[in-house]
C-alpha cells in the first residue's frame, strides 16, 4: 500500500550558539523537551501551556497592568485569567510579582532568540461575560460565567500581525508556526475540524504575508503520515511516545545546521550511557564505566562548551 509522505525543505536553521522559544499547546512542551534535553538554549510557556492564539498573542502584547487585572482568587488560591493553573500563588500579591518576572523574562530571552515555535491548539475560545476578556483557561469557573465562540482567521491574523510587527522592530527573531494534531473532541469532532481548518488558515496566510514567518507541518504529519491508533496514546487522541519521536526525527532533518546534526549525535550518545543504571554500581565493572562516561562527557563539554550538557548531569545524579 502506498504511504503518504510529507516534503519539507530543509532549512538550515538550528545551530547550537543560539536562543529558541517555544509558546503554545502541549505538543510545543513537548518539542521545546526535546531541544532541551539535547543540550540547546530553550525557554518554553511562561505562564505554562495555552491552546488559543489570542492569549498566546497577549501573552507578549499585554501590559504589566493588564496581568495585574487577571488576577482573582478561590479556595486561598492565587490564579490568572491569562495564565494556566500551574502558574500560581498563594496570595494575590506574590502572583502579581511572578507574572510579571516570568513575562519580563521570557520576553528578555525572546529578544535574543533565533526562532519563536508557536503552536497553535484551538480556535475554539471562552470570553469571560463580566469584562469581555479571552482567557487562557477558565480554572474550572460555572460555565455560565463564560461565552464559548469560534475565533475567524481573520482575528486571529489581525492579532498575531500585531506580535509580528513588534518583535520586527525589536529583534529579527524568526516566527515558526505549527498547528497541534491533538482533536480536541470535547468541543466535538464536527467542530474540531472546523477550529484547526480556521487555524492552519490563518498561520498560512501570516506566513504569506511576512517573510520571516514559517509552517512546519506537525498536523499533516500526525494525521496524514501516522494515521494509525498505534501512534496513539491509551485515549486515542494524543500523539504517543512513538509518534512525538518521529515527529521530532523530521523537525530535527528540516531544521538542524550541518554542524548541529553532527555535535547531536555525538551528546546524544553520551546521554545514552548517562541514562544507564548499573545493577551493581559499587562493583568494580560498574565503577570503570562511570569513570569512562565521565571522561567521554568532560573531553565532549572541552570542544563544545556552548552546548547546555546539564541535562546529562542531572541524569548523572540519578543513575548514582
Amino acid at each position: 500500500m502506498y504511504k503518504t509522505k510529507i516534503k519539507i525543505a530543509h532549512q538550515n536553521l538550528i545551530d547550537y550558539h543560539s536562543n529558541y522559544s517555544f509558546l503554545g499547546s502541549c505538543f510545543s512542551e513537548h518539542l521545546s523537551k526535546k531541544m532541551l534535553n539535547s543540550g540547546f538554549n530553550v525557554q518554553s510557556n511562561p505562564f505554562g501551556v495555552v491552546f488559543n492564539p489570542i492569549s498566546l498573542a497577549e501573552l507578549i502584547l499585554r501590559s504589566d497592568e493588564c496581568l495585574k487585572d487577571s488576577i482573582f482568587e478561590r479556595d486561598d488560591v492565587a490564579l490568572s485569567w491569562v495564565a494556566n493553573s500551574t502558574c500560581f500563588a498563594y496570595s494575590q500579591k506574590e502572583l502579581k510579582s511572578k507574572l510579571i518576572e516570568l513575562r519580563k523574562d521570557f520576553l528578555r530571552v525572546l529578544s535574543t532568540s533565533k526562532i519563536l515555535f508557536v503552536t497553535f491548539g484551538t480556535a475554539w475560545i471562552y470570553e469571560k461575560k463580566s469584562s469581555n476578556q479571552i482567557v487562557a483557561n477558565c480554572h474550572k469557573a460555572p460555565k455560565e460565567d463564560f461565552e464559548k465562540r469560534l475565533l475567524s482567521s481573520n482575528e486571529i491574523i489581525q492579532k498575531w500581525t500585531e506580535v509580528i510587527e513588534k518583535l520586527n522592530t525589536a529583534s529579527q527573531t524568526k516566527i515558526i508556526f505549527t498547528v497541534s494534531p491533538v482533536r480536541h473532541t470535547k468541543d466535538g469532532m464536527i467542530e474540531n475540524s472546523r477550529s484547526k481548518a480556521i487555524l492552519l488558515n490563518a498561520v498560512h496566510e501570516l506566513n504569506d504575508k511576512f517573510s520571516n514567518v514559517d509552517y512546519f507541518p506537525a498536523y499533516e504529519l500526525m494525521i496524514d503520515e501516522m494515521r494509525d491508533y498505534a501512534f496513539y496514546g491509551k485515549d486515542g487522541i494524543h500523539p504517543n511516545e512513538i509518534a512525538v519521536e518521529e515527529i521530532w526525527t523530521r523537525f530535527k532533518d528540516t531544521y538542524f545546521s550541518e554542524q548541529a546534526g553532527k555535535i547531536y549525535k555525538e551528546y546524544d550518545k553520551i546521554r545514552i550511557l548517562f541514562q544507564h543504571k548499573a545493577l551493581h554500581p559499587s562493583s568494580k565493572k560498574a565503577k570503570q564505566f562511570q569513570d569512562e562516561r565521565e571522561k567521554k562527557l568532560k573531553e565532549f563539554m572541552g570542544r563544545f562548551d556552548f552546548v547546555d550538557c546539564s541535562f546529562i548531569s542531572s541524569q548523572n545524579e540519578n543513575s548514582l
